[in-house]
């Protein structure tokens, strides 16, 4: 899928203004540990303690984070494949440069032994 259909569906601007990765992936980790803490607040007014409250507050808090949490996710994940497909692109032109002056290498060692 690509970045800009992903953008459109999250509702977000077309143009660069996309988070960048560290950002998005701070903001939805902070999101997550918020939810998780009101998940563990709640569980302890209603009883629960020890690990039985950590269990169900891991467990209710990733359910609800997979609900409440969707556009935050689909944020962070077209901020980070837009810094891979970054990382791609100069991987690929560092190598095409490489390439081209190892051709030009061997094009000056072939002259050279012809002469």
């Amino acid at each position: 899928m690509s970045v800009a259909l992903k953008r459109q569906q999250i509702g977000q601007p077309l143009g660069n203004q996309a988070p960048s990765p560290a950002r998005a992936l701070l903001s939805y980790n902070l999101l997550r540990l918020v939810l998780l803490a009101a998940c563990l607040g709640v569980g302890y007014l209603a009883g629960l303690r020890g690990l039985l409250l950590i269990i169900a507050a891991l467990l209710v808090s990733g359910v609800l984070s997979w609900f409440l949490l969707a556009r935050q996710r689909v944020s962070m994940g077209v901020a980070i494949e837009r810094s891979v497909e970054r990382g791609r692109a100069r991987m690929a032109a560092r190598t095409a440069a490489e390439d081209a002056y190892a051709d030009e290498l061997a094009r000056r060692s072939d002259e050279t032994a012809s002469t």
